[in-house]
């Protein structure tokens, strides 16, 4: 929240629960839109995700809200098989559920497994930053406000 920008993190993880990778939304720090908490773990596994894919390891990402399509085609092509999600973002831009429920890539989504809001803790606190995140300037309601007034 200090970096005013959407309070999100990733963690990528191997069979064993080594850490592989770290992320966080960078979007309006670097002022990059692909710039999301999954996609900065992804970019950070670098070697490792093609190492994983060659020897067939099955590595876990988790992250704090519901991967947006672009996240999730990451996940997908990165060969992830596991998702872990704390908060779901149905109103939002989640779009991981969406883009299996479209059957688009039924073969891949078949090899995932996905688990939704495993802990309620976990999910309030995520809910509570996200509703914080509401209020900030750079939400994107709320630039978009200023830009009226401008």
């Amino acid at each position: 929240m200090n970096e005013n920008t959407y309070p999100v993190g990733a963690v990528i993880v191997d069979e064993n629960q080594n850490i592989i990778a770290t992320g966080r939304n960078k979007v309006h720090p670097q002022q990059d839109a692909t710039a999301h908490a999954e996609i900065d773990a992804i970019r950070n596994a670098g070697n490792s995700i093609f190492k994983a894919k060659i020897n067939r390891e099955k590595f876990t990402i988790y992250t704090s809200l519901e991967p947006c399509p672009m996240c999730t085609g990451g996940i997908l092509f990165a060969n992830i098989k596991k998702v872990v999600w704390i908060l779901n973002d149905d109103i939002g831009f989640g779009g991981f559920n969406k883009i299996k429920d479209a059957r688009i890539f039924d073969k891949r989504f078949r090899e995932v497994e996905a688990i939704e809001e495993p802990c309620e803790d976990l999910k309030e606190k995520q809910m509570d930053l996200m509703s914080k995140w509401l209020t900030n300037s750079n939400n994107v309601v709320n630039l978009r406000k200023a830009a009226i007034r401008e």
